[in-house]
């Protein structure tokens, strides 16, 4: 008996939290959703009944980050400081259930550049690379990441980056402007940094950078 409801109450909080964790888009520079605003409360609720399930935390941790991520959002109001906490928060709980989720080392890479812990954004950004260096659903705003912070100054990043830029360049033409819309937001450095190594592989491409 006590073996049934046990099965019974485990079944039941997961179908709950499938159902009312928020589904996220692909992962982008803007980390936009469909309608953030229409989950309210229930994401929370959700990740409490299902708090062992990594991917339905990462969705939860997507759905807060969205508030505070994108063309002119910033982190400044009580609100705003709030909402990067608590997706902070969730992407660190996603990774400890589960470490292979590259797009939450990258979520928390981009979360940890608005903030004061800036100088650890490097190591999290490698995690990124090293659980998913091929996906292509990243490409864009990790390079949009590597490019804008101090990060690009770590020798083994670049080349961890440097991969992306290959990939692109030969067999994803079609991502070209994750290229260009980086170099345009990037610091000095990430914009030499770039234009090296596209020289490098496509110097045509490269003129049109500037």
């Amino acid at each position: 008996m006590l073996m049934a409801l046990a099965l019974g109450w485990f079944a039941f909080a997961t179908i709950f939290a499938e159902t009312f964790t928020p589904k996220t888009q692909l992962f982008s520079q803007d980390l936009t959703l469909r309608d953030p605003a229409s989950y309210g409360s229930l994401a929370d609720w959700a990740a409490a009944a299902a708090p062992l399930r990594g991917d339905l935390l990462a969705d939860v941790a997507m759905a807060r980050a969205s508030l505070v991520l994108g063309p002119g959002k910033a982190a400044t109001s009580p609100e705003m400081t709030a909402a990067r906490e608590s997706a902070l928060a969730y992407a660190r709980q996603s990774l400890s259930l589960a470490p292979h989720l590259s797009s939450m080392w990258l979520l928390l890479a981009t979360l940890r550049n608005q903030g004061p812990t800036r100088n650890t954004v490097a190591e999290v950004l490698k995690m990124s690379y090293l659980t998913g260096p091929a996906d292509a659903n990243l490409i864009s705003a990790r390079l949009a990441v590597v490019s804008a912070s101090t990060a690009i100054t770590d020798a083994d990043l670049k080349n961890l980056a440097r991969g992306d830029i290959r990939l692109i360049l030969t067999r994803r033409p079609d991502l070209k402007p994750a290229i260009t819309n980086s170099y345009r937001r990037g610091s000095t450095d990430g914009k030499a940094f770039l234009d090296e190594v596209v020289r490098s592989l496509d110097p045509a491409f490269a003129a049109s950078l500037r």
